[in-house]
């Protein structure tokens, strides 16, 4: 009612909370305003509406006002800046100029991009502009009625435990939402702290990708056909720019899918990691003979990838295989693009497969693990940088995000794109085609499979429930028949548990919600609640002597899994 009564309510959000109160939608009104909008080492990432826990200008312009804040305490008076880019989700360049509005009333200059543009170009940005922080206003492959706010540092990197816990303790000072200073927008027509972000960043940062763009015969390049789509997203003219570059020249589009969509039309789930998502790319695909599909998330900061096999079918791969890939063709096919110095490391996450990690090892290069999140991957490409004890080489996700030119600090679909490209383009030149190198790692390393399994816990009900779990596992542990549990890392307490000798050590990480279940066999079960979605997330990593005896073990481990999880599940 506060809400209601307020006269500076803006219309469209008036009207949707009395269509909420007439239809007597109780349980959304409650976790609509039940609590303030969450903002963590993510940001916000929330459904759009009015309420104190929806996405909306004034929750965004809170987080704006923290944001500046943030900046201006952190940083000398020329940095006192900030990029803003946007997706082309509903609402998002609505909320980036709103965030610009708060960060220009609180002395910050805003530099923003004119339309929507990737996360990594948001990311490049921040550096190239010498900004103390920036902001990406997305919700990645979130269904359409969500919105999210990312906020980044001045390296480039998505925000840390740390600057999460300086900008909301700014945010707390906010008591009324309605009151945070904003430019109106007379004034920003006429503010020196407002400026467009010229098209020339882009063709710098096309400029530094240019290292990927002669690694691989003209000749090869030119025989591989791709078929690409962004999803209805921002990576459609960027993708297509630097494949041509590179010289790919055979690049299909599905033109179904190219246009900005908020709505996602033509797709059934923008998630680059499903299967589902490809549905239109495989119908082009076996029209015109693909060697390869990709396809951008819509802030096309992640890549998936299909090939095609022997019979002409197509085989989604996971981002444990393509990472796996694309580190042979880093070492192996294409050593002239990886820094050569101290130390070679790939960086990746605590679920992450083990695969790269034991190709990765047999050229002598080493692996480094951090929580979920590119953002601890970013952060250690600024530490490597300062202490000069190792040399960046790869950075990867399971969830299909890489990184190898770090001249970016966040995961880039672009430059993923353009790597894959080549990494495909030698497989069908050298061993005739993807599938037929992925055998041969396999053959050469062991069989390893993969899951990842998401559980819906949604609403205030949901999240208690899913923490009961959580607190379960963690007492508990997890018994497979078959397999003998040898640690149980903790994340949250930072302890890894020997289970046979009941001895602790410590974890050298950041807390996070994250408990992991590692066998005597090297197989492992890490258990995390989503910091996206209302989701439990389970990945699951095997490896075997033969592909029959690892999808064995995977079965076994996720029913085991989905045996506790089931009890929790409504």
């Amino acid at each position: 009612m506060a809400w209601m009564q307020n006269e500076r309510l803006d219309p469209d959000l008036r009207n949707q909370l009395e269509i909420l109160i007439a239809s007597e939608r109780q349980d959304e009104l409650l976790d609509s305003f039940a609590k303030n909008l969450q903002f963590g080492t993510g940001g916000m990432r929330e459904k759009m509406g009015p309420g104190t826990n929806r996405m909306n200008r004034y929750t965004v312009r809170r987080a704006s006002y923290g944001v500046a804040q943030w900046i201006k305490k952190t940083h000398p008076e020329q940095k006192w800046s900030a990029a803003i880019g946007y997706d082309g989700r509903r609402n998002s360049k609505h909320f980036a100029k709103e965030a610009a509005r708060v960060f220009a009333a609180c002395g910050v200059h805003a530099h923003i991009f004119q339309t929507a543009r990737p996360t990594p170009f948001l990311s490049y940005a921040v550096r190239e502009l010498d900004c103390g922080g920036g902001v990406m206003v997305t919700a990645s492959h979130n269904p359409p009625v969500y919105n999210g706010y990312k906020v980044y540092n001045s390296k480039g990197g998505q925000i840390l435990e740390a600057d999460a816990q300086q900008i909301v303790a700014e945010m707390e000072h906010i008591s009324d939402l309605f009151a945070i200073p904003v430019m109106t927008l007379q004034e920003v027509e006429e503010s020196p702290f407002i400026h467009d972000i010229s098209p020339e960043l882009e063709a710098r940062y096309y400029l530094e990708l240019s290292p990927l763009f002669e690694v691989e015969p003209k000749e090869s390049k030119a025989a591989l056909k791709i078929v690409y789509t962004p999803l209805h997203g921002t990576g459609a003219e960027p993708v297509a720019t630097a494949l041509a570059l590179a010289g790919f020249s055979q690049v299909i589009p599905v033109q179904s899918q190219m246009s900005l969509d908020a709505a996602f039309t033509h797709v059934q789930s923008p998630n680059p990691e499903e299967q589902v998502a490809f549905t239109e790319a495989l119908t082009v695909a076996q029209a015109v003979d693909a060697d390869i599909i990709l396809a951008t998330d819509p802030d096309c900061d992640r890549v998936g990838m299909m090939v095609r096999g022997d019979e002409g079918s197509y085989t989604l791969l996971t981002g444990n295989e393509v990472g796996a890939l694309l580190l042979h063709d880093l070492f192996s096919v294409h050593p002239a693009q990886v820094d050569q110095g101290i130390k070679q490391t790939a960086i990746t996450t605590i679920v992450t497969s083990t695969f790269g990690e034991v190709v990765a090892a047999s050229y002598g290069v080493a692996t480094e693990r951090v929580l979920t999140g590119f953002k601890y991957i970013g952060d250690k490409i600024s530490q490597y940088e300062k202490t000069n004890e190792h040399t960046f080489v790869f950075g990867y996700e399971e969830s299909v995000g890489y990184l190898l030119l770090p001249f970016v600090r966040d995961k880039d679909g672009v430059q993923g794109a353009v790597a894959i490209a080549n990494m495909a383009a030698a497989c069908k030149r050298i061993e005739g085609s993807v599938l037929l190198r992925l055998k041969n790692l396999y053959q050469q390393f062991g069989f390893f499979k993969d899951h990842l399994a998401g559980y819906q816990f949604s609403g205030l009900d949901g999240q208690m429930r899913m923490q009961a779990l959580m607190s379960e596992f963690r007492e508990q542990g997890l018994q497979v028949e078959g397999f003998q549990l040898e640690f149980l890392e903790d994340y949250l307490s930072l302890v890894c548990t020997e289970v046979a000798t009941k001895q602790a050590t410590s974890l050298d990480l950041p807390t996070s919600d994250v408990v992991k279940f590692r066998f005597v066999s090297g197989d492992w079960v890490a258990i995390r609640p989503s910091g996206t979605e209302p989701k439990l997330k389970v990945y699951i990593g095997v490896r075997a002597e033969s592909e029959k005896e690892a999808e064995d073990k995977r079965q076994r481990l996720l029913y085991a899994v989905e045996e506790r999880v089931s009890r929790y599940l409504q």
